[in-house]
């Protein structure tokens, strides 16, 4: 029997209780938790989005196609990363390597590219590290999704709004008010491969109007033993990784609210056993060992000047830091060491002003200080003594000023004209200009038709300026994108969307031997139609497909590039109304590795049962992952040994989860 399955049969004992404590119909949902499957489509979809251009906007007023994950969905589908989130969204997809969980999307998506080019916010805070542009969307990540009151995507640039690494899309984590919570929350979870984590989170809106959420968490898993196929020898045991898959984190966030005023932090330390070769000098089946520490302080206040001037000020504050170990095929120094660390502030000042009839005009500056980035590489003997001659320490530090004004502008009860600009002057490179301008026409109050043209960019990180050196310049894309909504009737929804990037300036070896310039191009285009609905008794269904064609520098099919992406996702009252059920099935197209090798396209389903009511403050669920044990390979970034089926990283078989609450 295959260990990856070992730890799945201690678990099953648990379903029967887990479901026990599903039946009560007791007392409702916490006060000021509120349903949304029970508000109205016409009304869902006027809700307030943040990242769709840093001031609040609505839904259809977004020059983009807006997705949105609710607290609902998350628990409903049993989703446990933001990774998960972002997985269930139209268009994207999730790939990792054992290491981190990677995103793709819109054709882009190569093996092992950090999360940069689309920006990951929380509550408007960028939470992108300053040495990778990593943005942390795995246990790596800041947040526990207790903690999450819905994730909001928004394809297309957003450097009109963000500036540098706002390339391909925004996503935006709106995190609960205790008001929401309103409780002293314990909260135990267990899962396969022997994974636990223990919560406890308190919140609450005080009669004042203060809200105060405060949360600390703790994950640990033990792993599995791991069988890769390319080190299948006598001299690499068999080809088993056996003991070195373990994964623990711990996590604190804490926020305050009083009127206008946002005062919040939130830091996470993780450690994970990397169980591949994941380093072309590394030795397979030894240990490697990565730690990444993230923090941050974000602090905001909004409130009206007064002759129609709205202000939002915000100040933030993070911290990166990274420690890596492993042992290398090197005798003479044959253990590596990597510690990096990274510290960041910055001011954004931005006003809202309307002082003319039909136009809403944004503008503002802002100030980051990237004032450390510091990277260490290192060699040891075996001794543990530092080999001297091979250490390296780089430091860099970088400062933007930025500017920008934007537009929206009401010149017809039906059409609406958006236009922005922004403009990014770093100490180290030539200022860049991020322009956009969309239109947006509502022939009828069921639909709304877009479409934009923008530019956005991405400067060079300290990690590229580590590797490229001088040759490091920033990356650019220009996109265009056509949407078209259509609300069939206030219960469902229909959206259309259709793109394409020009990626420039990307860098590529010109002549195979190392010799680095930013000259390379490429470009995607796709189509992307979802369907979502709530009915009035309880069903929420989405439905999204999406066809893809990337093309990259060299003008081939782009590597990890799915040519056809499909999610189906449907929760449901089981009859009684006293469990709810929600199964999700997702289809990952047929993709290229790096050898050019063509990886099957394969189709998953996850399934999840929740108690609807808690029963004197308790809540459970139960959640099965690759429900029908489907075995599947994604791309990896690992390229050192051709022919060795390396490209290829097999991935988990059936796991189970269950998640208890207790609400005192």
């Amino acid at each position: 029997m295959s260990s990856r399955r070992q730890g799945s049969r201690p678990l099953l004992g648990v379903l029967a209780m887990t479901l026990v404590l599903c039946l009560p119909t007791g007392t409702a949902r916490a006060t000021g938790e509120e349903d949304l499957s029970a508000v109205p489509f016409a009304q869902l979809v006027q809700r307030e989005v943040v990242s769709a251009s840093t001031l609040v906007r609505q839904i259809s007023d977004s020059p983009s196609a807006v997705a949105i994950v609710t607290a609902e969905d998350i628990r409903a589908y049993g989703y446990r990363s933001i990774a998960d989130v972002i997985n269930g969204m139209r268009g994207l997809y999730i790939t990792g390597d054992r290491r981190y969980a990677y995103m793709g999307g819109r054709g882009f998506g190569a093996p092992g590219d950090y999360t940069g080019r689309i920006m990951v916010l929380i509550d408007g805070y960028v939470t992108q590290d300053s040495l990778f542009n990593q943005a942390y969307i795995d246990e790596s990540g800041l947040l526990d999704l207790a903690l999450v009151e819905r994730v909001e995507y928004v394809p297309g640039t957003g450097s009109v709004t963000y500036g540098n690494n706002a390339m391909l899309g925004i996503i935006n984590i709106v995190t609960r008010k205790g008001g929401s919570l309103n409780a002293l929350q314990l909260s135990t979870e267990a899962g396969s491969h022997d994974a636990y984590r223990q919560r406890v989170s308190y919140g609450k809106r005080f009669e004042n109007g203060a809200d105060v959420v405060l949360s600390a968490s703790s994950y640990d898993a033990a792993g599995q033993n791991l069988y890769f196929p390319a080190y299948d020898t006598p001299a690499t045991n068999g080809g088993w990784a056996n003991g070195i898959d373990g994964e623990r984190n711990k996590r604190f966030f804490g926020k305050f609210s009083y009127e206008g005023l946002v005062v919040e932090a939130g830091y996470v330390d993780r450690q994970k056993t990397v169980p591949t070769k994941a380093t072309a000098y590394s030795v397979f089946n030894t240990p490697f060992t990565i730690d990444d520490a993230n923090g941050y302080l974000n602090a905001s206040y909004e409130t009206d000047i007064g002759l129609y001037l709205y202000s939002a000020s915000r100040f933030y504050f993070g911290h990166y830091a990274h420690e890596g170990h492993r042992v290398i095929d090197d005798l003479t120094t044959p253990y590596a060491q990597r510690k990096h660390r990274a510290e960041w502030w910055g001011l954004d000042q931005k006003f809202v002003g309307k002082w003319f009839a039909n136009h809403s005009i944004l503008f503002g500056m802002e100030y980051r200080n990237d004032f450390s980035q510091y990277l260490s590489r290192a060699y040891f003997y075996p001794d543990g003594t530092i080999d001297s001659a091979s250490r390296v320490r780089e430091n860099y530090a970088r400062n933007t000023t930025s500017v920008y004004v934007a537009d929206e502008y009401r010149f017809h009860d039906r059409w609406r004209l958006n236009v922005g600009a922004r403009f990014d002057k770093a100490s180290d490179l030539d200022g860049n200009w991020s322009p956009r301008v969309a239109l947006i026409f509502q022939p009828d109050f069921r639909t709304t038709l877009k479409a934009s043209y923008s530019e956005a960019f991405r400067m060079p990180n300290a990690d590229d300026r580590s590797f490229y050196g001088t040759q490091a310049m920033p990356e650019y894309v220009k996109a265009k994108e056509f949407v078209a909504q259509h609300d069939l009737d206030r219960r469902m929804r229909l959206t259309g969307t259709v793109y394409e990037y020009r990626r420039m300036d990307q860098m590529i070896d010109v002549t195979g031997n190392g010799d680095y310039a930013a000259v390379g191009n490429s470009r995607s285009r796709g189509l992307e139609l979802e369907f979502e609905a709530r009915w009035d008794n309880g069903v929420r269904l989405r439905s999204s497909g999406a066809w893809q064609d990337a093309r990259d520098t060299t003008g081939q099919d782009a590597v990890n590039s799915p040519n056809v992406l499909g999610k189906f996702q449907i929760t449901a009252p089981l009859p009684g109304d006293w469990l709810r059920a929600g199964l999700e099935t997702q289809y990952l197209g047929a993709r290229l590795t790096a050898e050019r090798r063509r990886l099957g396209g394969v189709a998953l389903a996850n399934l999840t049962f929740t108690n609807a009511r808690s029963w004197h403050g308790v809540t459970a669920s139960f959640s099965v992952r690759n429900l029908f044990d489907r075995d599947y390979e994604v791309v990896s970034p690992f390229t050192w040994a051709p022919g060795t089926g390396i490209d290829s990283l097999r991935m988990d078989g059936r796991t189970y989860w269950v998640q208890l609450n207790l609400d005192l």
